[in-house]
């Protein structure tokens, strides 16, 4: 046989090799599914995995898996089933074991033990539930802080305003105001909160009808003050220096941010020292 012939025959009869590079993409325009047998080729597992590589990479994560911690969720779970799955993630026995306590301020006692009830209802774990309360308690703090800053705004404007329509005798006229305010209400009612979020002790037109009021029973009574004798009338001296003393220490007295309050303090301090002085 001719060296010709031979060298056609080899190249009949020699194989097609595949490159390892074909093969991993699933061969020279080969479908890669040939290569596995065919009663596996249909398995759902099987159907999203286009190449070798895919199936490669599959068998790799599937080999990591085995031996971890896994915790399995049935299809319909019932409540026992949901507390069993919680409790592996972390979700205490008992709300008691929740480590929320009373803060004196936000967290009373009571609204402690309620939340741990609930904390362990909605199945949070000890870290979630503490999250919870600290978002909750700063939510609460900084609205404080704002509603705060607002009455203090208020108390401002409202001094500004009256200052400017009394001028010089703006002192005398709150004082007044205040004493007539507190003799026909309460203490509680300059607290009292108006639909905007301000304090109706702050409230200029507030302090003009009590004014007036002042000013009609000083031209009845031709008094240069509005004041309640029957509260000093039976007074010794030394009791009405120690309730003067008294109520210049009190938080009502030195907050100038209530101004309603260190009015009606500065106007009983007024009034106690009219007596002691005659």
């Amino acid at each position: 046989m001719s060296e010709e012939a031979i060298e056609q025959v080899a190249q009949v009869e020699a194989p097609m090799l595949e490159t390892p590079a074909e093969v991993a993409s699933g061969g020279s325009g080969n479908d890669f599914l040939n290569m596995i047998p065919e009663e596996l080729r249909g398995h759902p597992s099987i159907s999203p995995i286009k190449d070798v590589e895919n199936l490669a990479r599959s068998y790799v994560n599937a080999q990591r898996l085995i031996g971890a911690d896994k915790i399995p969720l049935p299809a319909n779970p019932t409540e026992e089933d949901l507390d069993r799955v919680y409790s592996r993630l972390g979700r205490p026995d008992s709300p008691d074991n929740y480590d929320i306590a009373a803060d004196g301020n936000i967290v009373t006692e009571e609204v402690a033990s309620s939340y741990k009830d609930i904390a362990h209802k909605l199945r949070l774990t000890p870290e979630q539930a503490s999250g919870v309360l600290d978002y909750y308690k700063s939510v609460v703090e900084n609205t404080g802080v704002a509603n705060m800053q607002q009455v203090e705004q208020q108390r401002e404007q409202s001094e500004a305003a009256l200052r400017q329509e009394w001028g010089s005798n703006y002192d005398g006229i709150v004082q007044k105001a205040a004493s007539t305010a507190q003799e026909f209400g309460n203490s509680e009612m300059f607290d009292l909160d108006l639909a905007d979020g301000t304090k109706l002790g702050n409230n200029p037109e507030f302090i003009k009808a009590f004014a007036k009021i002042a000013e009609f029973r000083q031209s009845v009574t031709s008094e240069d003050t509005v004041s309640d004798s029957s509260q000093t009338s039976f007074m010794t001296r030394e009791t009405a220096q120690a309730e003067a003393d008294a109520i210049m220490k009190s938080p009502e007295y030195t907050d100038r941010r209530n101004y309603a309050a260190r009015q009606k303090a500065v106007g009983r301090v007024q009034e106690l020292m009219n007596y002691i002085h005659g």
